[in-house]
């Protein structure tokens, strides 16, 4: 049997990597609803939850065609990722997180909070992402490339920061 985390990945890898029918959006959005009720457990607030999004479209008015889906709230298309995005622009750490964790640094929240957005927005389909998706098909030889080319700049980067990112006199740790 599917853990309810491989559920949600399983839908999540399908609709961000493929434009949905308009036909389809209830359907693809009830999916997401039982694979987050699967992943997320089913305590009571956790149906009021998934009842609260859906999978929605974002159209370009001009050109009448879609231009992102993803997962928002329901019957407003707000966007999670514009949502966390949005957030994570005030870039002070909330107190509540201060206070459960006070060795977290600026620097460290900064990068947590734009990971995390990175992450929910790499579930939403785009249309100029697309272009280079190549249908949701991963050229497994050209993954292995980026793999060692990016460890042997990650390297590059540990051993001379500064020099790696060409920073004079100016510390951006």
């Amino acid at each position: 049997m599917p853990s309810g985390k491989q559920v949600l990945l399983h839908f999540l890898e399908q609709y961000s990597l493929a434009l949905q029918n308009d036909e389809d959006l209830t359907e693809v959005s009830e999916n997401l609803r039982v694979a987050l009720l699967l992943h997320g457990s089913t305590p009571d607030h956790m149906w009021y939850t998934v009842e609260r999004l859906e999978w929605a479209s974002e159209l370009d008015e001009d050109k009448k065609e879609v231009t992102r889906q993803g997962l928002a709230i329901k019957g407003k298309k707000i966007f999670l990722s514009d949502l966390l995005y949005h957030i994570t622009e005030d870039e002070n750490i909330p107190k509540t997180v201060k206070e459960a964790f006070p060795e977290l640094t600026q620097e460290e929240y900064n990068s947590a909070t734009h990971v995390m957005y990175l992450m929910l927005s790499a579930m939403d389909w785009s249309k100029y992402d697309s272009q280079v998706e190549n249908d949701g098909k991963l050229d497994l030889e050209a993954l292995e490339k980026f793999k060692k080319s990016y460890k042997k700049k990650l390297k590059y980067f540990r051993d001379d920061p500064k020099d790696f990112l060409g920073i004079i006199n100016e510390d951006k740790g």
